[in-house]
């Protein structure tokens, strides 16, 4: 099993980025689903031993990565992606198109700065909010993901 911290759209708030990963020492990796990319790449930094998976988004300026990706983990099939290619703000048909032709497991996306977990098509869709600002609840938002060759379990938590 492993299990990894997914943040989204930190926007320059690192300072709560290192709270929440601070206090998840059990934890083997993190997702940070864009907006701010460079955020990513200043926790990287702090910590060399986790595991980091890190798309682009539509505030990051950033065009020798990939929009998605496609992971392996636990034999689990995972599709990451910031969203707004797929006018997340709008619906989440496109990108349940896009789930369904990749065959995935989980689907992990930001750009609405709203959290969301839940299925559709028979495949988990988790949006961990905003570590800056989460419409909504209004709180500080971010999600911890369990993947394991059994399934994919997500909590949805505020900072």
């Amino acid at each position: 099993m492993k299990i990894f911290l997914v943040i989204s759209d930190t926007h320059g708030d690192v300072f709560t980025a290192l709270k929440v990963i601070n206090a998840y020492p059990q934890i083997n990796g993190i997702i940070h689903l864009g907006d701010y990319y460079k955020d990513a790449g200043r926790l990287i930094d702090q910590f060399p031993d986790l595991e980091f998976h890190v798309v682009p988004g539509n505030c990051d300026f950033v065009f020798d990565k990939p929009a998605d990706i496609l992971l392996d983990i636990e034999g689990k099939k995972l599709l990451l992606t910031h969203g707004h290619r797929y006018d997340v703000k709008n619906g989440l048909e496109r990108l349940e198109n896009k789930a369904k032709r990749e065959n995935v497991d989980a689907v992990l996306f930001g750009h609405t700065h709203t959290p969301y977990i839940g299925y559709r098509s028979n495949t988990l869709f988790v949006n961990p909010g905003s570590l800056y600002y989460s419409r909504g609840s209004g709180a500080k938002t971010y999600a911890l993901l369990e993947v394991s060759s059994k399934g994919i379990e997500a909590r949805g938590l505020d900072a």
